[in-house]
């Protein structure tokens, strides 16, 4: 007579069981092991299989009437194993792959062999081995309640279209989870805790539609979307989800309209937040960004029309690269702007090409609230020029081309990009070049620490720059002006 254990099956995902450990072998095999399931009515399925995983084999067993007795092969491997129960509405295929349209698939748990008898089982760390447990073609999977976490490659390259279910326990989907998947959908449970997208969460998903972030979600990784089908992105109510980074929606073909998160507070990192969205139209921001944003935020969105600024709209922004902005758009843009009136002045930037649809009644409804038009892409008088600083002790030099520059100082030197605050006032950023901050001594170009000097300013005679005054820093961060001059040919 076979030694029998009873197991309980639940919905959430769970095997639960009153012998504890759990021993699946009894002492020189003298009796066999019989598994007992009682399988919780709510799991929607008609055929159970028991999968086990160890580093040399891997068996998929049909369980017939709920019962199952643990075969010789188990027991014949030392070391550590993994069981999980499947219930699905197919039967498998003869090389043991499942294909079916529901599948659901236990949390794995852990045996360790010892010749020939098992004991000491233990539950795995959270679903580590899920993406294991099928090798074939379903068209909804149904992660269970209890799961903390999507592991990475989860479901990548799954090509069968699919939808997914993400139960409100998630708090972190992990990189290349579902990458050049088939998923078609991912829904997210109600009350979600999900805070984490790591870089490449959802990555190169071709055909996933529209999606709805949950408002738990308060980490968003880089390149996230990349590659995806969605059109049309959305964060709930009340986002958890205060910063967006460099590389935050990059290449994503698709893409329509970004709905930002409603809490938002900046843009950080050094290059473009959005970037190479060929079919972007729309953009909506929050108000309650209180970091500026600079010119390299959004780059390569040829047809954003369309930037929707929330009521009360209070930060400086530099939305000069977005060219094909419409008269109507830029229009709702400044009514939005906070009245300034009382205030300090702010700076909204917009493209010479934007700027020339605008007439001067729609100018006023910006200026009249003591905001200042700032124009990107019109005449440029830095580019093309070098500038000439000397003392006693130092030599720099700054050069000029279009958009972009360098500063030298003997044997150093660092390439920035720069970008004009108004019309004699510009910044330099060196985030992109080769800086060692200590070759530099007490003539460095950017504070400690940071990598934007906003300092410059231009000096005009008869028309044309004739001099740059930028400070330089010291060790302990002094900053000192320092009067470039123009060097002419022949000087």
């Amino acid at each position: 007579m076979a030694y029998e254990i009873n197991i309980h099956v639940d919905k959430s995902g769970k095997l639960e069981t009153d012998q504890f450990p759990l021993e699946l072998s009894v002492y020189r095999e003298s009796k066999r092991v019989k598994l007992l399931f009682d399988v919780d009515v709510e799991i929607d399925s008609t055929y159970h299989y028991l999968k086990f995983t160890h580093k040399n084999a891997t068996y998929l067993y049909r369980v017939h009437n709920n019962e199952f007795e643990i075969p010789k092969a188990i027991t014949a491997y030392e070391g550590r194993w993994e069981m999980s129960f499947v219930a699905c509405d197919e039967v498998a295929n003869s090389d043991s792959t499942i294909t079916a349209n529901y599948i659901y698939a236990s949390e794995p748990v852990v045996a360790d062999v010892l010749k020939g008898n098992l004991g000491i089982i233990h539950t795995s760390e959270e679903f580590t081995l899920l993406s294991q447990l099928v090798e074939g073609t379903f068209d909804h999977f149904e992660i269970p309640n209890g799961c903390t976490y999507i592991t990475s490659y989860f479901l990548s390259q799954a090509s069968n279209e699919f939808a997914v279910s993400v139960p409100y326990t998630v708090v972190t989907i992990e990189d290349h989870a579902f990458y050049e998947s088939g998923c078609t959908r991912i829904d997210f449970e109600e009350g979600s805790q999900l805070a984490s997208l790591e870089d490449y969460a959802l990555y190169r998903i071709p055909n996933l539609e529209d999606i709805n972030f949950p408002s738990s979600l308060s980490r968003w990784g880089n390149y996230n979307l990349s590659g995806c089908g969605s059109e049309y992105v959305t964060f709930g109510a009340n986002s958890n989800l205060r910063i967006l980074s460099s590389y935050a929606f990059w290449n994503a073909p698709k893409l329509k309209k970004l709905y930002l998160p409603d809490r938002l507070q900046q843009f950080s990192g050094g290059t473009a937040v959005v970037k190479g969205c060929p079919l972007l139209n729309e953009i909506w921001f929050p108000n309650t960004i209180n970091v500026p944003i600079p010119l390299e935020a959004i780059q390569d969105c040829p047809v954003l029309s369309k930037i929707t600024l929330q009521s009360n709209f209070n930060v400086n922004a530099n939305f000069g690269n977005c060219t094909s902005l419409t008269r109507e758009s830029v229009i709702q843009m400044f009514r939005n702007l906070k009245d300034l009136s009382n205030a300090a002045s702010k700076v909204i930037s917009i493209h010479q090409a934007v700027y020339d649809r605008l007439e001067e009644e729609d100018i006023d409804i910006a200026t009249n609230k003591n905001w200042t038009i700032g124009i990107v892409g019109g005449d440029n008088p830095l580019a093309g020029k070098s500038f000439h600083y000397e003392n006693s002790q130092i030599s720099i030099d700054l050069e000029f081309s279009y958009g972009f520059g360098c500063i030298s100082i003997d044997a150093n030197a660092v390439n920035f990009t720069y970008e004009y605050l108004s019309d004699t006032t510009f910044k330099i950023d060196i985030s992109g070049g080769d800086y060692i901050p200590s070759a530099w001594g007490n003539f460095m170009p950017v504070p400690v620490g940071e990598v934007i000097n906003d300092t410059g300013v231009i000096t005009f005679s008869s028309g044309e720059a004739s001099s740059v005054k930028l400070k330089t820093y010291s060790n302990n961060n002094v900053g000192t002006n320092r009067t470039f001059n123009l060097v002419r040919e022949g000087d």
